[in-house]
């Protein structure tokens, strides 16, 4: 049982349905965090949710989060219920093709960077003027970058932008709210054994495929275990430290970001 670090404070995680998400949920509650989990699989979201509920309190909402209306009615409903959001994990996300921009199907373009990078914008700017709101702001955003947010090898062009941009996101976040309150950083996370990465395996262009393999291959890094990331997240939220921590951008990848230049 983790240490209850978070009694008291209500959590937002993104795609909680399954995967690091679902792992992020479960730290979380067992942290003593009311936890709010949004997923648009309303079969993955409703499962989770029945196996997570005995642990505390928890809330799921089925939401687009590319549906600005959506995203407004999930902030309604958890501000309604428990008042005030403490933590915003941006985590969910899908994969690209693997294509190169040559290839790329701008349709794809659009939706990878709409789930990717626009809703991570607008729900961190719900979270913003939340937090911004307390008697004493102490707010916290954690987005879910991966290793494509600093290398060019490690997906297709279209997630491999959405990602730098999030990077890019997380700093401007830190710098400009930093001083008032909420500290956002980013995890770089390495391959890990989720529903994402069976998408990954799948349609994607061979050539950027084959040389990602070659390169994990050549390293030897093992799949990221989401328990254990999971648990990092509980501690970059209201762990001793944590509020020493902003604009960073964090590597949990067993060493694949080691390699990139």
């Amino acid at each position: 049982m983790s240490e209850q670090i978070l009694a008291g404070k209500t959590c937002l995680v993104t795609g909680g349905g399954g995967g690091l998400g679902k792992a992020i949920a479960t730290h979380f509650l067992e942290a003593g965090a009311n936890v709010v989990i949004c997923d648009v699989n309303e079969e993955r979201l409703q499962a989770t949710s029945a196996e997570l509920s005995p642990k505390g309190p928890l809330k799921a909402i089925k939401t687009d989060i590319t549906q600005t209306s959506e995203v407004e009615s999930l902030f309604e409903t958890l501000i309604g219920e428990y008042g005030k959001i403490d933590v915003l994990v941006n985590n969910a996300g899908i994969m690209d093709h693997f294509d190169p921009i040559g290839d790329l199907d701008m349709e794809l373009w659009d939706r990878v960077l709409a789930i990717n990078l626009t809703a991570p914008a607008l729900l961190s700017k719900l979270a913003v003027r939340n937090m911004l709101a307390q008697p004493k702001p102490d707010g916290r955003i954690i987005n879910i970058v991966s290793v494509a947010g600093k290398a060019g090898w490690a997906s297709g062009a279209a997630y491999t932008a959405s990602k730098h941009g999030l990077v890019g996101l997380t700093k401007s976040t830190a710098a400009y709210y930093g001083n008032k309150g909420i500290k956002c950083n980013a995890l770089m996370m390495g391959g890990m054994e989720t529903n994402i990465a069976d998408a990954f395996s799948k349609g994607m262009h061979m050539g950027g495929y084959e040389k990602m393999i070659g390169v994990l291959n050549a390293i030897q890094a093992p799949p990221v275990d989401v328990n254990e990331v999971a648990g990092f997240c509980v501690n970059m939220t209201y762990g001793k430290g944590a509020g020493q921590i902003n604009g960073a951008t964090i590597a949990i990848d067993n060493g694949w970001t080691s390699i990139v230049g």
